[in-house]
């Protein structure tokens, strides 16, 4: 069922369309096709004037009321309405088909209403009459014969109205495909030789029926002068041919003037329709060559509609990879800018960066000079490190030896000590002694002071005792004398002999204090030796990494050089980058300025503002 839009064009513009054309469909049905009918069938009837006359008066009317007006006036209503309709399930190109099957489909729904009131107009008459029915498929024959060599001028005329609104939906659609087949959609391959044959047949059946209706009327004239005067037969068919002759002439004449003119007109409008289509698709070719792009102004069904077709599907495509051209000569264009702007920055950079690479290079050079230098310095250190790891081992050696002769002096004082100790006890012993020998003395002189007395006591007896009684007292007094000197003494050497057993008690806890120093010493002599060791692996193992460094170095040094080498190279090429996009910018500007001149911005507007219309 299909679903009633909004027609291309107004409603009003679509019915002045179907005047139009219905107009022009009275103007060659009533000027130019009923006389020519209307004398054919008179003639191939078999009716007089009169039955004919009788009839026509009721007949005419229903005729060309019905299938001359109504008829016709609704199925072209129906038929353009429906072509200029957007119907559901229509794809793009569907109303460019039906506008071009117009023409087609109005010739046969017209030849179909003409012989349908054909058939009437002779029909009626034939049955009132009771006439035979004999000429009537030869009427209509002849009948359809002309009908379908004037439709030929109708549907090239039909198609000519049509086209401006095709060509319009057509520029609407530039890339539809648009394909059809059969008697709607005529192809010159075909419809040449079709009309060309509708022509022969319609001239051959037209001179038959006039020269055999002639020959039939004279040949009853024959029969009847045969019958009354068979002895003059032969000057009678001279007579008769004479007859048939200027009888036929007349209408052979007309008739084909009147084929001939129609057939001219139609070639003439074929031949009109193959040009208008040709000048449309070389202008649009010339257009193209002169900078100046457009559609082609034609759209049909033959040959040269398949080339405007062709034509126009390669000026989109040619459109739209120019645009694309020139959009991508603009990013070209763009691109270039950018990147001539960014070679200048580039070159700015690597300007900066050769300076900072020659900075690098003279850097590198004296850090591989430092390398060379700390690399000596490490060998030295390393031998230096080697003969402090010798020293610390012989100070150690040296410590251990100390500390023993020290252990052997402590054990020296310690004895020492101990005999001072020993003397110590042996002075108290003599100061025992001591004290014992001032007793004895003590007692020997009282001895004596008694003995002196006695002597005395004793008188002469006693002067020699009292003399050793004195010597005994003169020998105890020295003996106290004696003895407290010695304990004089001996409290000296006693208080000596403590000072010194207190010194050697120092001393001999110093030596411990000393011993446990040297030992503690020794740890940290050894603790340094260790370290003194370490230091020296370290110390192998850095200038292990400083000759590494240094060839490192050298190598960083060959790379710095290589650097500046390419870095040169770079500067080169990126004067060759900068040169390359000058040109590119400048070819971009010329591929933007041949689109720009060939008008294809404007182009695609001019069609875009056709499809939203």
């Amino acid at each position: 069922m299909q679903t009633w839009k909004n027609a291309m064009p107004a409603d009003k513009q679509i019915t002045q369309t179907i005047n139009k054309i219905f107009i022009i469909r009275q103007f060659f049905g009533s000027i130019i096709l009923s006389p020519a009918t209307t004398y054919l069938i008179n003639n191939l009837s078999g009716l007089t004037d009169d039955e004919m006359s009788k009839t026509t008066k009721f007949t005419m009317p229903i005729v060309f009321g019905l299938f001359s007006l109504i008829i016709p006036y609704l199925v072209m209503n129906y038929t353009i309405r429906r072509a200029f309709s957007t119907l559901r399930g229509d794809h793009e190109g569907s109303k460019i088909e039906r506008l071009l099957k117009i023409p087609g489909q109005l010739e046969a729904l017209m030849i179909l209403c003409a012989i349908l009131g054909s058939t009437f107009y002779i029909t009626v008459p034939i049955l009132f009459h009771k006439k035979s029915l004999a000429p009537i498929p030869w009427v209509l024959s002849t009948t359809l014969l002309v009908l379908m060599l004037n439709f030929i001028n109708e549907r090239l005329i039909y198609e000519r109205i049509l086209r401006p609104f095709a060509i319009e939906e057509f520029h609407k659609h530039p890339k539809a495909v648009i394909r059809g087949t059969g008697f709607f959609w005529p192809r010159m391959k075909w419809y040449l030789p079709y009309a060309f044959g509708v022509f022969v047949a319609s001239t051959l059946m037209l001179s038959t029926t006039i020269i055999a209706k002639q020959v039939i009327i004279t040949f009853d004239d024959l029969n009847q002068v045969m019958r009354t005067d068979p002895a003059r037969i032969g000057e009678h068919i001279s007579q008769v041919v004479d007859v048939v002759v200027k009888r036929a002439a007349f209408p052979l004449s007309l008739m084909g003037g009147y084929l001939l003119a129609i057939s001219s007109i139609a070639a003439w409008l074929l031949a009109r329709r193959q040009e208008l289509g040709a000048l449309s698709v070389q202008e649009a070719i010339e257009g193209l060559a002169s900078g100046s792009p457009k559609l082609p102004d034609w759209i049909s069904t033959d040959e040269i509609g398949d080339l405007a077709g062709s034509t126009s599907r390669a000026f989109e495509k040619l459109s739209a990879f120019s645009l694309s051209l020139g959009e991508s000569a603009n990013s070209l264009r763009g691109s270039a800018e950018r990147l001539g702007s960014s070679a200048s920055e580039q070159s700015s950079v690597l300007t900066r960066q050769a300076a900072a690479l020659q900075e690098t290079q003279v850097t590198a050079q004296e850090i591989k000079q430092t390398s060379e230098l700390a690399s000596q310095k490490a060998e030295n250190v390393l031998q230096q490190t080697t003969r402090a790891n010798q020293i610390s081992t012989e100070a150690v050696a040296a410590v251990r030896t100390s500390l023993e002769e020290i252990q052997e002096v402590g054990q020296q004082v310690a004895k020492m000590a101990s005999s001072i100790q020993s003397l110590e006890k042996k002075t108290q012993q003599i100061a025992s002694i001591t004290r014992t020998v001032k007793d004895l003395a003590d007692q020997s002189n009282m001895l004596a002071l008694n003995a002196a007395i006695e002597a005395v006591r004793s008188g002469e007896h006693g002067k020699g005792f009292g003399v050793v009684a004195r010597e005994i007292r003169a020998l105890a007094d020295q003996s106290i004398r004696a003895t407290n000197n010695v304990n004089s003494i001996l409290l000296d050497i006693g208080n000596a002999m403590r000072s010194t057993a207190a010194m050697t008690t120092k001393g001999y806890e110093k030596v411990e204090l000393s011993l446990k120093g040297i030992k503690g010493f020794e740890g940290s002599i050894q603790q340094l030796s260790s370290i003194v060791r370490d230091n020296a692996d370290s110390i192998r193992q850095i200038t292990a990494a400083v000759t590494q460094q240094n060839v490192g170095i050298s190598q960083i040094f060959q790379a710095v050089n290589d650097l500046n080498n390419m870095m040169e190279q770079t500067m080169g090429q990126m004067q060759t980058s900068e040169e390359a996009s000058t040109v590119v910018q400048n070819v971009a500007d010329q591929v933007s300025g041949l689109v720009t001149s060939y008008g294809w911005k404007e182009a695609a507007e001019r069609a875009r503002q056709n499809r939203t219309t």
